[in-house]
């Protein structure tokens, strides 16, 4: 029972770290190319640390499976 809930959790956690993925990326294209002007793209220490873990999640994820 508490695997069953584990795993679940996990794929929950793998979802929301794509999601994170996705918005930062959709952020900066946004900045790059539907701007006029394209300002300088500033992450804050928080930001790029979450990226980070969303990002070795992902690939961690990938490589070595979410079933424990």
């Amino acid at each position: 029972m508490g695997l069953i809930i584990l795993n679940k959790l996990l794929m929950i956690l793998l979802f929301l770290s794509i999601l994170n993925v996705g918005k930062e990326f959709g952020s900066f294209l946004w900045n790059m190319f539907g701007k006029d002007n394209p300002e300088r793209f500033i992450l804050s220490s928080r930001g790029v640390f979450i990226l980070g873990v969303s990002i070795s999640y992902i690939l961690l994820s990938i490589f070595n499976g979410i079933t424990l």
